[in-house]
């Protein structure tokens, strides 16, 4: 099967969209609270833009399911071919940034005498970062291009999703039992350990890739029945989110209403502004935290930059931009097709380039 393309669209541009916030969140790094440009307008981005990492796993999860669960439940995509998919999506970005993270926080170092926010860079942390395992699994803390954190959450995602799809296919009431079960572990996720096989950033993903992997299931539905099951759930995380004075955990409902709102409203897939920042989504979440290093570097070596100035935050929110923007298109996007062109398995080419959202 094959999913539709505006729909998958429409939630790439809400990828896109939640990768902006997440730039302008971390904009704390360089000016922190009291000092980031106008405060009162993106308050609400500054404070809960850390908040998008789970709407990106309930994505991938009504986009998985969407693309492949039925694909890999009947045999017709290997696991080989599953995660070489994956591999190539993900790795040759995230090994470019990480070495370009490594000779900024080198260069940090010697103009300022100590890392930028994260500080822990050297040989283990790094082949940690390698294999994507440099956070919760083994060791709590975050490292070189510390947003990254949450490819290590999504490998483990893309190893129980393809074991369930294995077991289940597409069925029903697995998906659902699932689901449920997840979203019951997430909310006691504050007594889960830090590091582990099921630590509690793991249980935070599982709960959102799997209520992504329920939504899926309304993709037949009439626009009126959808709309109305996402202002229930935007109504229901609403809501549970004020009682409980903001608990993360509330927030998979409320990103589980957007998505919903997202794929009926026509024509959104389509504007182009959405298309280009959705088509950068990937490259503006690992490209935000080089081009803070290359601010600070700049500002300790050439001239001190007020990071307190809206022009100053309009000059990183640009650059990310530009750069993003390059290394999709001259980078990203070649490297991830000549991956899968010159190494691919034949079943690969027949089968996954067919089915792969990206």
């Amino acid at each position: 099967m094959k999913a539709s393309a505006p729909r998958i669209a429409a939630l790439d541009a809400l990828r896109g969209l939640a990768a902006l916030a997440i730039v302008v969140h971390h904009y704390w790094f360089l000016a922190p609270a009291g000092s980031r440009p106008f405060e009162a307008a993106l308050g609400f981005v500054y404070e809960y833009g850390r908040l998008a990492v789970p709407l990106f796993y309930l994505l991938s999860g009504y986009i998985f399911f969407s693309a492949y669960a039925a694909a890999l439940g009947e045999r017709r995509l290997t696991g080989g071919a599953f995660f070489w998919l994956r591999a190539s999506r993900l790795y040759p970005l995230h090994l470019l940034t990480l070495f370009a993270v490594a000779a900024l926080q080198a260069l940090v170092l010697a103009l300022t005498g100590s890392y930028f926010q994260y500080p822990h860079n050297d040989i283990a942390h790094f082949a940690l970062n390698l294999a994507f395992l440099h956070f919760a699994w083994i060791d709590p803390v975050m490292s070189f291009n510390g947003p990254t954190w949450s490819l290590s959450i999504e490998a483990g995602l893309y190893v129980t999703f393809f074991a369930f799809a294995r077991a289940f296919g597409t069925s029903l009431s697995p998906r659902l039992g699932v689901g449920a079960l997840c979203l019951a572990l997430s909310a006691v996720r504050d007594w889960l350990p830090l590091t582990g096989p099921l630590n509690a950033f793991f249980a935070e993903g599982l709960a959102c890739f799997f209520l992504g992997g329920c939504l899926q299931l309304t993709e037949g539905w009439r626009e009126r029945p959808k709309l109305a099951l996402a202002l229930a759930l935007l109504a229901l995380g609403a809501g549970l989110f004020w009682l409980t004075g903001g608990r993360r955990e509330t927030t998979p409902l409320i990103f589980a209403g957007i998505a919903l709102a997202a794929l009926g409203v026509r024509g959104l897939a389509a504007w182009k502004p959405l298309v280009w920042l959705g088509d950068i989504s990937y490259s503006t979440y690992l490209w935000h935290f080089p081009t803070q290093l290359a601010l600070v570097a700049f500002s300790a070596a050439v001239v001190p930059l007020p990071f307190s100035s809206p022009l100053v935050l309009a000059l990183y929110v640009g650059l990310v931009l530009a750069v993003s923007t390059l290394s999709f298109r001259y980078f990203e996007a070649p490297a991830r097709a000549a991956i899968r062109r010159w190494t691919a398995p034949r079943r690969l080419a027949a089968e996954g380039a067919a089915l792969t959202p990206g």
